[in-house]
């Protein structure tokens, strides 16, 4: 995800930046060829940070994130998640991925799969959006989110 991907979401960010964190890469026994076989627990980059600052902050205080649940063969992905993700279906849908859940209920991330990756999206922010009096976790949750699972799911082949 770019700059110009976040600024279509959100017009008015500023100061966005982009940080990569390494997550665990431990191997899927069930599904592995090979489960002895395993190059590192680490993948440098499986998960990447963006902070900006929105219209009515002081500070860089929304922060968005994205990360790599899972990479393999399709169909793999449909069993891996059908047995170890919980979460509860969208009344939003997919949002141009195959199938997305969304896990925890107030301040949830959203959960999908399209192909061969599994992805969870999730962040907060410090704006009180159109209509709402105060920060409110289900517009981000249930509007927010949803752009940046569709705009994801865009580029995944």
């Amino acid at each position: 995800m770019d700059q110009e991907e976040i600024k279509a979401i959100f017009p008015g960010a500023k100061d966005i930046e982009q940080e990569s964190r390494p997550i665990s890469a431990l191997s899927i026994k069930d599904f592995a060829a090979d489960s002895s076989w395993k190059e590192s627990d680490r993948s440098k980059s499986g998960q990447c940070l963006y902070s900006m600052r929105l219209p009515g902050e002081t500070y860089a205080a929304t922060q968005f994130w994205f990360r790599i649940e899972a990479v393999a063969d399709p169909k793999l992905i449909v069993g891996y998640e059908d047995r170890l993700v919980s979460g509860a279906n969208t009344n939003q849908g997919a949002q141009g991925a195959d199938h997305c859940v969304i896990t925890g209920t107030y301040e949830g991330s959203w959960n999908c799969r399209k192909g061969p990756l599994l992805f969870t999206v999730g962040g907060q922010s410090s704006v009180t959006f159109k209509g709402e009096l105060a920060p409110a976790p289900f517009v981000w949750r249930d509007d927010v989110l949803p752009e940046f699972v569709r705009t994801i799911a865009a580029k995944i082949k």
